[in-house]
């Protein structure tokens, strides 16, 4: 039997090293867990804090706020200022998306759930597609929209999910 040779040259070494390094930064990120001040709200499903470990940018887990070029998308950021800025956060990491953040639950100091919160003052959408068995989050959804608050005052809301894609209803 022949053996293979591979013959890959440098680029196909540096393209493994570069996967094995996202890869391995991926993993490593999951289960962390943070404390810290936020110091930042960058829009209305992203924050920065500060702990011990620097500063952080997460992304909330579970839900997607209005850009901040599309209705709401200021009320959004507003609100979760209102929540949390200044605040001392615990935060778990439950995944890294596409963009190398870490997507966290992130606790406020009274325990109740940032995200959970949003959805509940129609500050946020419940996303199907990253939380699709979180039923708290579906069940504050369907509160908010019955209820007619926040984004749901003023419909047809567009989700942020097919306003970055260039489509409407």
């Amino acid at each position: 039997m022949a053996t293979m040779r591979f013959r890959w040259g440098l680029r196909g070494y540096v393209a493994i090293g570069v996967l094995t390094v996202a890869v391995a930064t991926a993993i490593g990120y999951r289960g962390e867990t943070f404390d810290g001040v936020v110091i930042r709200v960058i829009d209305g499903d992203t924050i920065a804090f500060k702990g011990d470990q620097g500063e952080v940018t997460v992304r909330l887990q579970g839900i997607d706020a209005p850009e901040l070029d599309q209705a709401w998308g200021l009320e959004a950021k507003a609100a979760a200022a209102r929540l949390c800025l200044g605040e001392k956060v615990h935060v778990s990491v439950v995944d890294v998306d596409r963009y190398k953040r870490r997507v966290c639950d992130v606790r406020l100091p009274d325990d109740r759930d940032l995200a959970n919160e949003l959805v509940r003052i129609g500050a946020a959408w419940w996303h199907p597609q990253y939380a699709p068995r979180d039923y708290v989050k579906k069940g504050l959804q369907i509160q908010a929209r019955t209820s007619k608050i926040g984004l749901w005052s003023h419909p047809p809301s567009v989700e942020p999910w097919t306003h970055r894609h260039g489509l409407t209803r």
